[in-house]
Parts: structure tokens; sequence; C-alpha cells
């Protein structure tokens, strides 16, 4: 699989529904409409996926038995879910979200009239983590099965693409049929995967620099990608996370692997493709709003990123099967 594309995060509550099979159903109720996807993958996993629209105020109460629910939001705002017995929990988009419950619980979220929420996530049930006994151990599932032990807990992951784009692929696809059913399968497995690898690494990484240098990265991230085109420099980045610019720079590379200057390039020629695919712009234009002052330079660093000239994209026109 190729997964790249950065997009959106977050969790939302299709996650409790139970099986309906393919295709995604049509839902108007007094509550919501839209569409909605509950699939069984294996036993003990279950992967959904959503498009709905509140057309009420409405506190939706949900009761769950024990498992491991993890989401993310694609379209939508924050969600504050009170867990009985627990506190609240609050969910944002661009981030995946997981909640673990050894015992039964019920949780409530008020949602607001007019608000559209698009989100992808999967369930997973003990017998799921049965079928792997010991083994689980010995791998990054040891990480998820740790959210299902000990109470209510939770955890969150802020930086996963590869995530994201399962989670639209979800979404969107040109399959019908029994090879729906067997790309929803890859997907929600390829899903399990990388958010287990991604909880792990991101333990480790907080292991080695602690908690306190391992947030203020990500919060550097997040200044960078809330302005990609005029983002800060890098002097101006270390004041405003409190740190100093060689201590920055190093453990930047260490989380992301990669440098600052390294990650905005990256992410500018990600939204210069969103801009060519989606909004269609010339290839000068797409390049100078993501900061590239020569068309020349542009197509150059969009090819060796992507693999093809950014012209490439224009002939394209993908159909896809939303849900």
């Amino acid at each position: 699989m190729t997964l790249n594309d950065l997009v959106r995060l977050g969790a939302e509550l299709a996650l409790g529904v139970e099986p309906v099979g393919i295709p995604p159903q049509v839902l108007e109720t007094p509550i919501y409409k839209g569409r909605l996807l509950a699939f069984e993958v294996q036993p003990g996993l279950m992967l959904s996926a959503s498009d709905v629209t509140y057309i009420c105020n409405q506190n939706f109460a949900v009761e769950m038995e024990p498992a491991l629910v993890c989401g993310i939001m694609l379209t939508g705002s924050p969600v504050a879910s009170d867990v009985e017995g627990y506190g609240r929990f609050v969910r944002y988009p661009h981030q995946v979200s997981l909640m673990g419950f050894d015992s039964p619980v019920r949780y409530s979220t008020p949602l607001r009239q007019g608000e559209r929420f698009r989100s992808t996530g999967f369930v997973l049930r003990p017998p799921f983590f049965d079928r792997f006994a010991d083994d689980v151990a010995d791998d990054g599932l040891a990480a998820l099965r740790e959210l299902v032990e000990g109470g209510f807990r939770t955890a969150i992951i802020t930086h996963s693409p590869c995530i994201t784009e399962i989670a639209r692929s979800c979404l969107e696809h040109p399959y019908t049929g029994q090879l729906e059913k067997l790309f929803l399968e890859s997907k929600a497995l390829a899903f399990v995967i990388e958010a287990a690898q991604a909880l792990k690494d991101e333990r480790r990484l907080v292991a080695l620099l602690g908690r306190r240098e391992y947030d203020r990265v990500m919060y550097a991230r997040e200044i960078l990608d809330a302005d990609l085109v005029g983002t800060p420099t890098t002097m101006e980045l270390s004041r405003r996370v409190g740190i100093n610019v060689t201590t920055l720079q190093a453990n930047f590379k260490i989380v992301f692997g990669k440098t600052i200057f390294a990650h905005v390039r990256e992410q500018r020629l990600m939204m210069a493709r969103v801009l060519l695919q989606e909004h269609r712009l010339s290839v000068a234009e797409a390049g100078r709003r993501v900061g590239f002052s020569r068309a020349s330079a542009f197509s150059a660093a969009y090819r060796k990123h992507f693999g093809h000239p950014p012209r490439s994209e224009f002939p394209r026109t993908r159909r896809t099967h939303p849900i």
C-alpha cells in the first residue's frame, strides 16, 4: 500500500454499532442522517465508518461491553464524552483516539444540530486478543492489549499519516461486492497494525526523551502544520515551544525521522497535491501557494517526492464509492 497524504484525525461514535454488513446503510432518523458502515472483519474485530449529520441537539448514550475502541475523526469538531465512573474523555480531529475498558461501560456525548462527522475506526474485543495468546507480548499488539486491562484507559496518537490514509480509503473507494469486502478487511487489519505500531513507537520515544520533551516536539509540529506557508523560523519556533534550537532540531529528527525543513517541505508538497487534484490550480499557482518561487523548482521537488510530475495530476478523474 502507498500511504501518504496527511489529512485529519479523531474518533466518533459509530464505533459501538452492531454489524450491519455490506453495503453501508443509508440512515435518516430523528437524531441524524447519513451513511453508516459496520463490518465484522474477524471474530473480535469490527471496522466502522460513518458520514452523518446531526439534525437536532441530542445527548447520545452508548453502552459497550469490554473492548478497545479506536477512532479517527476526519471531519468534525471536538467531541467530549462523559464516561460513567471515570470522567470526561475529549476526542479531537487530527488525532487517533483510543479507549479501553475491561468491564461494561456507559458513556454519553452531547451532539449539536447541524454538525457533520466523517469518521473511521475499529473495535477490538477480547476474542481478538485471545486468538494470539502469549504471542501478543512479542509484538506491537501488546500496546493495544494493555489498554483493555486495568479499568478504563485512554491513549492518543497525535501523528500518523498512514492511519489517516487508511481511514480516508475506507470512506472513499471504488469497489463493490466481494471485492469491497476484501478491500475493507485488508484496511481494517492495516488499521490495527498501524495503530499498534504508532502507540508502541510513541511510548518508546517518550521513554527516550521524557514526556515533557516529547510533548514539546509534538507542539512544534502542530505550530508548523497550522501554517505551512508562513512557517516560523527555527529560532522563533524554539522560543514558542520553550527549548533551544539545537535540542529542538535533534529531538524533532528523533521523533519524526526528518529535519524540520524536510517536514515542512513534505507537508507543503502534500498540500500542493490537494490544490492540484481537488482545486485544479495550475502547476505554477499551486507551487506559489505553498511557497515555491519558481515553477521549475516546484516541479522538480514534486517529482522527487511523489515519483511523477505535478502536471500528471490533471488527467486523473478518480471515481469513488463514498459511504
